[in-house]
């Protein structure tokens, strides 16, 4: 390697990880070289296992975390974390095409610890797991899921036909794929979509074929995940406008009602004897029926009256089922 570049590489290296996003002029600057070097040096970076990020925000280059890590130097606290998730991964979450490489992974990392810490921390991982409800693996398609994280990553279009409610046959449309998201126990691609015109999430079990494409796309640098869910109680979200719903919970549910973040816009109030009254902003109220009632008499709707009026119909029609 020419003489003075790998202390450059170091800098380059350094500056990265320092938490601040740098273009490539600033980093010609930093480096005192040009930039036509800069992006030669972070190719060299690439080549060798060092993937620099690229934000398409801040139209800048860093590296977020300590990417050059010696695995000794992982306290016991960081060793075992790894562990647990990444073992426990395959058994819970049903769905994830690499979730057999999360386990491995981990077991690599966990060969190369000193002994001592090893041994901890395979003694200490026998008492703590991590439990997801998994997915019925005869309704999953391991090559529906494969297509969208393989489209999602390289950048590619993918056409698929998806089932919808309230329709026979399957619908098709070409998909751009921005992001991959786990939520209430199945995966969503949440892409733009050819037939809406805009940004839309779809089940990956509801999709029923799949086929990547040659054509590449961009993601908007305007797309942001949490934009998108916004109010939403649901990845599927709702057409209409946000609409604030009150809700009284009982003292039996208050605590873990108020433990858990259920939407980004929640306010709790304490009542007295223990109640709760739960406010939130939602752009569908059908999003948050199913979860309501299944609170049983412990939850009370008081606005909207259209909230309201849709709990009442459907307490109805399952008193109705009962009373036969």
């Amino acid at each position: 390697m020419v003489a003075g570049r790998i202390p450059r590489l170091l800098k380059l290296i350094a500056l990265l990880q320092s938490g601040r996003v740098y273009n490539s002029a600033q980093l010609a600057s930093e480096c005192e070289v040009s930039r036509r070097t800069v992006f030669r040096d972070l190719k060299t970076l690439h080549e060798s296992g060092i993937y620099v990020l690229y934000d398409e925000e801040k139209q800048g280059y860093s590296l977020p975390w300590k990417t050059i890590l010696p695995f000794k130097d992982l306290t016991f606290e960081e060793a075992l974390a790894l562990f647990v998730l990444c073992q426990d991964l395959d058994q819970t979450t049903v769905g994830l095409p690499f979730d057999q490489f999360a386990r491995s992974a981990s077991t690599k990392v966990l060969n190369s610890l000193p002994d001592s810490l090893r041994e901890s921390v395979i003694d200490a991982a026998q008492t703590i797991s991590v439990w997801c409800t998994p997915v019925n693996p005869e309704v999953l398609s391991a090559t529906h899921h494969k297509h969208l994280f393989q489209a999602a990553i390289s950048k590619k279009n993918v056409r698929i036909q998806h089932t919808s409610a309230g329709t026979s046959k399957p619908q098709s449309t070409m998909l751009s794929p921005y992001h991959i998201l786990y939520a209430n126990r199945q995966w969503y691609a949440v892409g733009r979509s050819s037939v809406d015109r805009g940004i839309k999430a779809f089940p990956i079990l509801k999709i029923v074929k799949s086929e990547v494409l040659d054509e590449s796309f961009k993601r908007p640098s305007r797309f942001k995940l949490d934009r998108y869910l916004s109010n939403s109680w649901d990845p599927i979200r709702g057409a209409g406008k946000a609409v604030p719903v009150k809700i009284r919970f009982q003292s039996s549910v208050a605590q873990m009602v108020s433990q858990i973040s259920w939407n980004p816009t929640q306010q709790i109030r304490k009542l007295k004897g223990g109640m709760i009254e739960f406010r939130a902003r939602v752009d569908d109220l059908e999003q948050i029926v199913n979860w309501t009632l299944s609170f049983g008499d412990q939850a009370e709707v008081i606005s909207p009256r259209a909230f309201r009026d849709l709990i009442q119909q459907r307490a109805s029609d399952i008193a109705q089922i009962y009373s036969n």
